[in-house]
């Protein structure tokens, strides 16, 4: 978000606004002068974020349940587009980012985050890996290419995409950190994992016993990476700029 450099009075779209935090945030930045659009395809975020937004008295801000990919956007309408983790779901990136890009003015920035690897993500691997050893085989994975959390994790596809889509001085920079996550906290983040992503799906159709034996495992698996009362796995992303 610091990479937009965003001045007040500005008018900048959200990708993938989810619940609406970063969008709140970059309302903040451009001060009530400024517009912020947050875009997402679900309805059930969008609402809570026009809660946050209502509660925080926040009146410079549009929530929009629309597709990025195809949703008329408006015309050289923003100063900046930015996303966290919104983009990687794009069924044909390289239309949606066109579509971005007609949306904003000449020189605007555009700025995201996107996961590297898997391999780079050992706080997703884990739990993957560990209800493997429970299910027999690993979390569905999408192929290359292929719509999912890791589909831009390659920075010469990611430039490619850009510049297919007509964005200029590309710039993709790997970025890597740890989750720290403390041993109280293993049975608390154990049950976050079994709710959301790839280990998600991979439970999709198993019976309760089946569900308790993984969430066992992914513990497990946690706890065997203790080190002096907490656990650290890698995290790593790809932070991205580019100009219209």
């Amino acid at each position: 978000m610091d990479r937009l450099d965003l001045l007040p009075g500005q008018k900048v779209v959200d990708l993938g606004c989810g619940s609406g935090t970063t969008t709140l945030e970059l309302a903040a930045r451009v001060g009530p002068g400024g517009e912020v659009a947050g875009v997402d395809i679900s309805a059930e975020m969008l609402a809570r974020g026009r809660e946050r937004a209502a509660r925080a008295g926040t009146g410079n801000i549009e929530f929009v349940h629309a597709d990025v990919q195809v949703h008329d956007l408006g015309e050289a309408r923003f100063d900046a587009a930015y996303s966290r983790f919104g983009v990687m779901f794009f069924a044909d990136p390289a239309t949606a980012f066109a579509n971005v890009r007609r949306a904003l003015r000449p020189g605007a920035a555009l700025s995201f985050v996107c996961w590297q690897s898997v391999f780079d993500n050992e706080w997703m691997l884990i739990p993957g890996a560990a209800v493997a050893s429970v299910t027999g085989s690993l979390p569905p994975m999408p192929g290359p290419g292929e719509p999912g959390p890791f589909s831009l994790a390659d920075p010469g596809r990611v430039r490619a995409v850009l510049e297919a889509a007509g964005f200029g001085s590309v710039a993709v920079e790997p970025h890597g950190d740890q989750v720290v996550i403390s041993e109280d906290r293993i049975p608390e983040v154990a049950l976050t994992s079994v709710r959301v992503g790839g280990v998600r799906e991979a439970l999709r159709d198993a019976d309760q016993q089946t569900r308790e034996r993984a969430l066992a495992a992914i513990e497990e698996a946690m706890r065997a990476r203790l080190h002096d009362g907490q656990v650290r796995a890698s995290r790593g992303v790809l932070l991205v700029t580019g100009s219209a």
